[in-house]
């Protein structure tokens, strides 16, 4: 493969994070009182997400929660994309609501909780945060693996979130959940032996570093949670009503995490 091939094949690996804004239905149901869902995409966000979103959005209004989705990561960094985000709930009058809910991406949550130091956000209810031991690692590889395919994708962004450790959330005020995916993406698959060399994956709950009232694991790839969303919608409606996921949520952490044979 040429290295301009190899560049574009790169590109086409990682996904897009240039998905559709969406908002509530036009006209919503009526509701005595709404809560608004803030989910916060990443570095996958795109079509298929974009179209999951906005069925959620459809049903979620007769629940009287308001669905937001701004396409928020820009190329320029995180602090870039912080400032946009907090735009964005500015402009959208968020804090009109009496609770504001959060779901998080993993580029969403390194871009939230710092924001959260220093952005006052009353409502603030609930964060649901999405994490993965496997993709947690893909910005790092793609930024030494295939740093010109990742800088033309992401800009200065990706190479933001590879050098700067997971920011915990400080703030004592919402109730947290951790939705954790246990399946690799094909971009980590086909980098397996970089990952790894990272050091051992640990799928504990307590091992994320992020402080949690609920944690449950979902046996999917990055890519698929955002076209199948609406599979863990009932867990995260479930946070949002009671604090807790459901009885049937899987709380077991997997058992055989190695990519490769060889760390078998």
């Amino acid at each position: 493969m040429t290295p301009r091939l190899a560049v574009l094949a790169a590109a086409a690996c990682l996904a897009s994070c240039s998905g559709p804004l969406v908002r509530p239905p036009a006209v919503a149901p009526a509701v005595e009182k709404r809560d608004a869902l803030l989910i916060l995409p990443g570095f996958g966000y795109g079509r298929a997400g974009g179209k999951s979103f906005k069925a959620l959005a459809e049903m979620a209004a007769r629940d009287g929660i308001d669905v937001y989705v701004p396409p928020f990561v820009t190329r320029g960094g995180l602090d870039d994309s912080r400032a946009h985000l907090e735009t964005f709930i500015r402009e959208e009058r968020l804090d009109r609501y009496e609770r504001l809910h959060v779901f998080a991406f993993l580029a969403g949550g390194w871009t939230l909780n710092p924001l959260l130091d220093r952005l006052e956000l009353p409502n603030l209810s609930t964060i649901v945060y999405d994490r993965s031991p496997y993709q947690e690692r893909a910005p790092k590889v793609a930024v030494t693996k295939v740093p010109v395919g990742a800088w033309l994708r992401f800009g200065k962004t990706i190479f933001d979130v590879a050098r700067t450790p997971y920011p915990p959330l400080s703030s004592r005020q919402p109730n947290v959940a951790l939705i954790v995916e246990t399946a690799p993406t094909p971009f980590i698959v086909s980098h397996a032996k970089a990952a790894e060399a990272l050091g051992p994956f640990d799928f504990s709950c307590n091992g994320l570093g992020e402080r949690y009232d609920d944690c449950g694991y979902v046996a999917l790839h990055h890519t698929d949670l955002y076209a199948r969303f609406l599979t863990v919608w009932p867990e995260i409606r479930a946070f949002i009503q009671t604090g807790h996921f459901t009885d049937g949520a899987n709380r077991t952490p997997p058992s055989d995490v190695a990519l490769t044979k060889g760390h078998r």
